[in-house]
């Protein structure tokens, strides 16, 4: 066991939470309390945590947590804050502090410290504009047609070549180290030793499934209570081929901490292989996941209780989004409500994406297709269908009512397939276009080229 823990059991047939303290030896507890647990749907089915304290000693004694109050706001204990009544949370803050703050006293009086590389950390500021409760710790709700494995278990896994018959609701918890650079989800291995960079690679600290019930509840409920009226935004992405759960996670996590924009991000993951050379498989994948992903749109449209649902839509998810939206129209759902669409790096024929999205049946307020010439992902797949495809250039293709910017200046080893999260500038033009609701030409990043917007990343 890890030396310096608490953990943490939620009883569900109560609404005790029991707290269990361990020391250096990691084995022998050094107290034990019960706390009372929030009513909320999320809390209430909160899995079984153990939470490592060590990181949260050696800041005490680096000098950077120094009360009980510090303590409270750090990203290490968020979890345990949404899951306790605020009262019970900040005395148990309180215990804590006080312990670890006599085991650093101890330390110094024997001459020894615990951390020399902690003293040189600065606690991270967020801009004044926007205020993010997640702190580094993102919170992201999600939705898949992956055949769960251990699915009772808090470090959910799917596997990566079964879909399942129905979907499987969850939240993960994604870590942004302080290392994080705008629209990375982790330098390679390689690049870091080469520049001695620290690891910024983003991880995910938990997952566990929900009923669906309780899903969309807790959906709710965090708007509502975490979020003001105008604020309560949802974001939801569906990603696009070779790219497993984990991934899918990263990456939403990512654009959902970049954008620095309130609300709730989610993501759709259906069951991409995560493997380049399972592109066909991909395919079929994606096709048969239709009916799933139109799930998932009319339950985030009408259950979700967010004031606007913003999507971004990337590379074959295209595919499976505008077929999706089709297939609710053809049954008989009600339209979805939707704030911006952003149609991402589309692998999809030309005319197919024209004729689905000419007769788009739904409420939306603006609709933006991001293409490049850089794209290599892409343009090999037009070379695999012989036929266009929308979201290489040239040549430039448009759509009604539909916003087409080109973003030049990368190369594949740079950003590749995956620029629109990547790229800090395309980040900036998307949280415009969210915030204000205004059209390329009115934001401040676009310009104009010929008879389409130009982005250049360089």
């Amino acid at each position: 066991m890890k030396p310096f823990h608490l953990v943490i059991e939620n009883n569900i047939q109560s609404t005790d939470v029991g707290v269990t303290f361990y020391g250096a030896d990691g084995a022998t507890p050094l107290g034990s309390t019960n706390c009372e647990r929030k009513d909320d749907p999320i809390a209430r089915l909160s899995p079984d945590l153990l939470i490592d304290l060590e990181p949260i000693l050696n800041e005490i004694d680096a000098g950077i947590i120094t009360c009980a109050e510090q303590l409270s706001e750090t990203d290490d204990l968020l979890q345990l804050r949404d899951l306790l009544l605020e009262k019970d949370f900040n005395e148990l803050c309180t215990m804590i502090f006080n312990v670890l703050k006599q085991v650093v006293e101890k330390s110094s009086s024997r001459g020894t410290t615990r951390s020399s590389e902690t003293k040189d950390m600065a606690p991270a500021t967020s801009e004044s504009r926007w205020v993010d409760p997640d702190k580094r710790l993102v919170r992201v709700w999600f939705a898949t047609n992956r055949l769960p494995i251990k699915i009772n278990d808090v470090d959910q896994n799917f596997d990566t070549a079964e879909s399942a018959d129905a979907l499987t609701y969850g939240i993960c918890n994604v870590f942004i180290p302080k290392s994080h650079k705008p629209g990375s989800v982790g330098t390679a291995w390689w690049r870091r030793w080469i520049r001695f960079e620290k690891d910024d690679t983003l991880t995910i600290h938990s997952a566990h499934a929900l009923p669906k019930n309780a899903f969309w509840q807790g959906f709710k409920h965090k708007l509502e209570t975490w979020w003001k009226p105008g604020e309560r935004n949802a974001f939801a992405l569906i990603h696009g081929f070779n790219v497993d759960f984990e991934e899918a996670a990263g990456r939403a996590a990512q654009i959902g901490y970049d954008l620095k924009l309130p609300g709730e991000m989610a993501f759709y993951s259906w069951p991409s292989r995560g493997n380049v050379k399972d592109y066909p498989k991909d395919e079929a994948s994606i096709g048969a996941s239709v009916k799933h992903i139109a799930q998932f749109l009319h339950e985030l449209s009408e259950n979700s209780g967010a004031e606007r649902v913003h999507l971004f839509v990337h590379s074959m998810g295209n595919r499976g989004f505008i077929a999706a939206l089709e297939r609710l129209l053809a049954t008989g759902f009600p339209e979805l409500r939707l704030g911006q669409v952003f149609f991402c790096a589309p692998d999809e024929d030309v005319a197919t994406f024209k004729d689905k999205t000419s007769t788009f049946p739904h409420k939306f307020e603006n609709r933006t297709l991001y293409v490049s010439g850089d794209d290599k992902a892409v343009a090999l797949s037009s070379w695999l269908h012989g036929a266009d495809r929308v979201g290489v250039v040239p040549p430039v293709h448009h759509y009604p009512d539909i916003e087409t910017i080109e973003v030049d200046g990368f190369g594949i080893l740079e950003l590749g397939h995956g620029y629109f999260a990547s790229a800090e500038p395309l980040i900036k033009d998307i949280r415009e276009a969210i915030a204000t609701k205004r059209t390329a030409a009115e934001r401040a990043v676009p310009t104009v080229k010929d008879d389409h917007f130009l982005i250049n990343v360089d």
